[in-house]
């Protein structure tokens, strides 16, 4: 730890201070920026001028610059990819900048919600926020944006140009910053907020893969799952011709143990009346990189399926292969299961399946997707010493025998930074020192590899710095909240599941550790003096 200096500890002070009496106003603000459902979309191939990512994120971005301009702070609008704003300083000592990079696009909501995703619940005794975007990233960006006022209130001058750059497509495939960096640059030194802290230095290596496999006719036209790095909550196929009654009993003497058998209903498909059922799983979802606790919808629904005897032939193949890929969240199942112990196990999340004519593009053999194919998606997060070719070599030999294909490829080398760094080392102890002020003498924590990826993938020298608190990673500490809270059901409430929630004091926290390691930050890169 660096010990506070006496202006250090006048600044931590300032910062809890002026974030206790803002409180109800950052509350009622991340309530409106949930209240937009920002998912980015970039399906039209000749979108509007500045909505590259669909309306909704265009609708999110012009809330925050209407937010900056009543405030003072210059903005700047990068076409729609990516808006800044920036610290209103005059002058500064270098040009070189310091950039935090957030983003305010949000994964799709999902089924199983308590509630309306957007429209965000404040329970807890005014502690917890529930709502899609809550932690990730919409709450930690207006922990951002909250620093610019906190700082320009105090008439603080940075040496650097600071400036807040919010992402508007973060979640497919981090497309805004590498948008940005191609036509724009990178920042002189970007920290990412949009992981678990202290500091996380290494992420595993992000590969996407799409495979297209025959299908008979109950198959084909099979939808499931809403994004691809989201464990899917609920799974649900329409049986044609088939009496509800003789589903149920082919489920009910399948042999299911209470629990799976819990999970699985069975309703007339609509419009069908009684010649048509629908079969639904349901599982526990959470963010792809964190299978731990989570129950994959479409491997229990097509387990299910096979165990009861409700499909035939190409169908039953299929689907069988499917059960056993999906329900492995390792990769085993697969043949590219590994571990290393600086990044922690290689993750395979089977997220989405949609039928073949809605994936449209040829395959990278350049065949088209068959009307008689569907397509599966793979999110995998593959450990450090392994390789995206030894994964798709073994995907290969796996899909291949039932007649499948890879149709698309898009992988992203994992990300390293060493953990003595003295960047690292910098703000590992601004969390170290904060920690200690308000529980003395708790454990260091160190930094943190982990399976999620963010946008310092892409930008050179950018380092990872919160604002999640996981006890994997850290110590318990008064003031920070681990656990969720009582309404929050087991098995949800995760950044990308359902009832995502995150806590205002953990909020607080990550302000006045970022404000704190702002300043160092600043002191540092101009030499330290």
């Amino acid at each position: 730890m660096m010990p506070l200096t006496a202006s250090e500890r006048r600044l931590v002070d300032e910062a809890t201070t002026w974030f206790d009496a803002n409180r109800r106003r950052f509350i009622d603000e991340l309530c409106d920026l949930i209240r937009y459902p920002s998912v980015a979309d970039e399906s039209n191939p000749s979108p509007r001028p500045g909505e590259p990512y669909g309306h909704e994120v265009r609708r999110v971005f012009d809330h925050m610059i209407n937010k900056a301009e009543r405030d003072g702070f210059p903005t700047y609008d990068y076409d729609g990819h990516v808006l800044e704003v920036a610290y209103p300083q005059d002058s500064v000592e270098t040009t070189d900048d310091i950039a935090f990079v957030g983003h305010l696009d949000v994964v799709p909501a999902g089924p199983g919600w308590t509630h309306d995703a957007f429209e965000p619940r404040v329970v807890a005794d005014g502690d917890v926020v529930i709502g899609r975007g809550a932690l990730d990233d919409k709450g930690v960006s207006l922990v951002n944006y909250s620093l610019l006022r906190f700082f320009d209130e105090r008439g603080h001058r940075f040496r650097h140009r600071v400036r807040m750059l919010f992402g508007g497509s973060e979640e497919p495939a981090l497309n805004d910053i590498k948008w940005f960096v191609a036509n724009v640059g990178a920042p002189h030194q970007a920290i990412v907020t949009d992981g678990p802290f202290p500091v996380n230095t290494i992420q595993k290596g992000l590969l996407d893969v799409d495979v297209a496999l025959p299908a008979g006719g109950r198959l084909r036209g099979w939808h499931a799952g809403s994004s691809a790095n989201t464990i899917p909550a609920v799974a649900s196929i329409d049986l044609a011709g088939m009496d509800v009654d003789e589903a149920r009993r082919a489920v009910d003497h399948a042999g299911l143990d209470d629990d799976i058998r819990g999970r699985i209903t069975i309703t007339p498909s609509d419009g069908a009346g009684d010649r048509g059922a629908t079969v639904t799983a349901h599982g526990i979802s959470g963010h792809a990189s964190k299978p731990n606790g989570t129950i994959n919808a479409i491997a229990l629904l097509t387990s299910v399926l096979i165990r009861s005897g409700l499909l035939e032939g190409r169908d039953a193949t299929v689907a069988g292969a499917i059960a056993g890929w999906a329900g492995d969240p390792y990769g085993g199942t697969l043949g590219f299961a590994f571990d290393n112990a600086e990044s922690g196990p290689t993750t395979a999340n089977l997220g989405v399946i949609v039928p073949g004519p809605e994936f449209g593009a040829a395959g990278t053999d350049g065949k088209a997707v068959g009307d008689d194919e569907i397509v599966m998606h793979l999110d995998i997060r593959y450990a450090v010493g392994q390789t995206a070719e030894d994964i798709l070599a073994a995907i290969r030999r796996h899909v291949e025998p039932i007649g499948g294909r890879l149709v698309n490829v898009l992988n992203d080398d994992p990300y390293y930074v060493s953990a003595d760094d003295p960047r690292v080392e910098l703000l590992t102890a601004a969390y170290n020192d904060v920690v200690d002020g308000m529980t003395p003498g708790t454990p260091k924590a160190g930094p943190v590899a982990m399976g999620g990826g963010t946008h310092a993938r892409f930008i050179t020298d950018a380092l990872n710095f919160g604002p999640e608190f996981h006890a994997e990673y850290v110590p318990a500490v008064d003031g920070i909240v681990m656990d969720p809270p009582d309404c929050i059901a087991p098995g949800t409430g995760s950044a990308h599941g359902v009832d995502e929630w995150v806590s205002i004091r953990n909020l607080k926290a990550a302000f006045i550790m970022y404000a704190l390691g702002l300043v160092r930050l600043d002191r540092y890169l101009d030499g330290g003096n």
